[in-house]
């Protein structure tokens, strides 16, 4: 009887040690990937393993799949706009595993799925659409980026519709795409710059051009007023400068003005001071 427990203890050793646990969090699925020494088939365990701990045999690998939608980043360098303009963007596709998809996913496509089927189609596919409108559209109208991320999200779920039923099915659903502003590169923002201040240097001449012109008008109309005033009061031309020079001096409250009547004549100048 002791050997039998002796050698049931030992037994218990031998099968505890030649195991392993997979222990997927909240959000996750395990995929095991069996790989027996000896005895079994190998390959990818189509049951996925959910929250919890699960024992497996030391030769089984496993992989922990993220089953939340997750965020890939992607900034594109140097895109080009319909005029041949180099603009930066900064862009993002969210993904999400399918439930219980997780073992499909890593046969069909391995554990580097992303980076293997849809990272270069999905940053080919953002450029295509960049590459239809202008520059101030990409920098500046929201309803013409809206339209690239609702373009390039329906292009990428069909991409991964035919990408299933010719390679085995990608078990991924796109959650959403978001292409941001333009940034232009430096050499675009240094054009850009002398762009707006020569447009300034254009639209300051034009004020002060306006400016002029308003000036000048209303002096035309001051000399039309004062010469209607003149001849209202009979005045030579004489006497009404004589009589603007008075109005001056009245309103120059405090002030010592000294006052030239004729310039032919020095007994004309006049000292005042109020």
């Amino acid at each position: 009887m002791k050997n039998i427990f002796v050698l049931s203890v030992l037994c218990s050793c031998i099968m505890l040690g030649s195991c392993t646990t997979v222990a997927p969090e909240a959000g996750e699925e395990g995929v095991k990937v069996h790989k027996p020494w000896v005895f079994g088939t190998g390959g990818v365990d189509m049951t996925p393993v959910e929250t919890g701990l699960e024992y497996t045999w030391l030769s089984t690998d496993y992989v922990i799949v993220n089953m939340l939608p997750q965020a890939y980043d992607e900034d594109l360098d140097d895109a080009t706009s319909n005029d041949n303009t180099l603009l930066d963007f900064n862009t993002q596709i969210q993904l999400q595993v399918k439930d219980n998809m997780s073992p499909v996913l890593v046969k069909n496509y391995g554990v580097n799925w992303y980076s293997s089927v849809i990272k270069e189609v999905y940053r080919n596919t953002v450029r295509g659409y960049i590459s239809k409108y202008g520059p101030f559209d990409l920098m500046s109208n929201r309803e013409v980026l809206d339209s690239i991320n609702l373009f390039v999200k329906n292009d990428m779920q069909s991409y991964i519709a035919m990408l299933s039923s010719k390679q085995g099915e990608l078990p991924i659903d796109v959650v959403n795409v978001v292409v941001g502003r333009a940034i232009p590169n430096e050499r675009q923002k240094a054009e850009m710059d002398a762009t707006a201040a020569a447009t300034q240097a254009k639209r300051t001449e034009e004020s002060k051009r306006e400016m002029l012109v308003a000036r000048e008008a209303a002096e035309r109309q001051r000399a039309i007023a004062d010469k209607a005033y003149q001849e209202e009061l009979g005045l030579t031309t004489d006497q009404f400068i004589q009589l603007r020079a008075w109005e001056i001096i009245k309103d120059k409250n405090g002030a010592n003005i000294d006052v030239l009547f004729n310039a032919d004549g020095t007994n004309k100048m006049w000292n005042v001071r109020r």
